[in-house]
């Protein structure tokens, strides 16, 4: 983000072309509110362990987006079933 925060990039690649990216922001371990584990997963960063904060998603310019640092393949389902938890899906 324009701000230097890291995010996840939730939004699947074909959708390139919008010009919007939807995001979630990490937060570090201890920040805002009190986590809830079932939408705020734990994810490992360069060794470091933020939270996930699902309730604060949003979408974001594709111009604001900085370089990628990692992926999320392996946290895959537990990021994806905290967005359906958190809109009432799951």
């Amino acid at each position: 983000m324009s701000n230097g925060a890291p995010v996840v990039d939730c939004e699947a690649d074909f959708l390139s072309d919008i010009g919007t990216r939807f995001m979630i922001p990490l937060l570090p371990c201890g920040t805002g509110a009190p986590p809830n584990s079932r939408i705020n997963p734990e994810v490992d960063v360069n060794g470091e362990t933020p939270v996930v904060a699902t309730q604060l998603a949003g979408t974001i310019r594709t111009a604001e987006l900085r370089s990628r640092v990692t992926t999320f393949d392996r946290d895959h389902l537990r990021i994806t079933g905290a967005i359906d938890i958190l809109i009432g899906i799951a």
